[in-house]
């Protein structure tokens, strides 16, 4: 659900909608977050399976996970005392003449190289690593992860594709919002997260 409710992502792909090739761009955006996001919780996943001796009560990955929760608390609280601020991302200017090949780069950038989304792929990895689950059950989880995460970037390309050019009214109103209230979402997304992995590792410490 955090990833979900990450609005920079959602904000690139609407932005895409509207340059010179907005199918092709935004499709091949798209498609790439997804991989990106899919590569980096898988990545994690198996990296802490591997150290799973060590993640369980008392180890070191209880304490990964109570200093994760903790700096994302704290990063939840600095974006959220400057939510007041309105200045729009640099990037969001260059994405009007992006096409299909920059779209890969930006879907990276959004998803693998992005801090927030990579935090929150970590949390999801930990957890998985370090659980019982075998390795279909994990697989399962690791697709539900990226797929319920993924719904709100898939979502502004699909009313496009339903829409045509009558939804691009629609979705700049959505884009204006996003930017608007960004700061805000983004903290309570970072906030929430934060502290569920706060109070989980201070229950493996009980």
């Amino acid at each position: 659900m955090g990833v979900l409710a990450s609005p920079l992502p959602v904000i690139a792909a609407i932005v895409m909608l509207f340059t010179p090739r907005p199918r092709a761009t935004t499709l091949t955006y798209v498609l790439t977050w997804i991989a990106g996001l899919t590569a980096v919780t898988l990545l994690l996943t198996l990296l802490a399976g591997s150290l799973s001796g060590q993640l369980g009560s008392g180890g070191w990955g209880t304490w990964v996970r109570i200093g994760l929760g903790a700096l994302l608390v704290l990063l939840a609280l600095r974006a959220w005392l400057r939510r007041g601020a309105k200045e729009s991302p640099a990037w969001l200017s260059t994405l009007m003449d992006a096409g299909p090949k920059q779209a890969v780069r930006y879907g990276l950038l959004m998803s693998a190289a992005n801090p927030k989304e990579v935090l929150m792929a970590v949390g999801a990895g930990l957890t998985l690593g370090a659980s019982d689950a075998g390795p279909a059950a994990v697989a399962a989880a690791i697709v539900v992860f990226v797929a319920v995460g993924s719904v709100s970037v898939l979502v502004p390309l699909l009313v496009f594709l339903a829409g045509g050019e009558s939804s691009r009214e629609r979705l700049t109103v959505a884009r204006q919002w996003l930017q608007d209230n960004s700061v805000a979402v983004a903290s309570a997304v970072l906030g929430v997260l934060g502290v569920w992995l706060l109070v989980a590792g201070l229950r493996e410490l009980g």
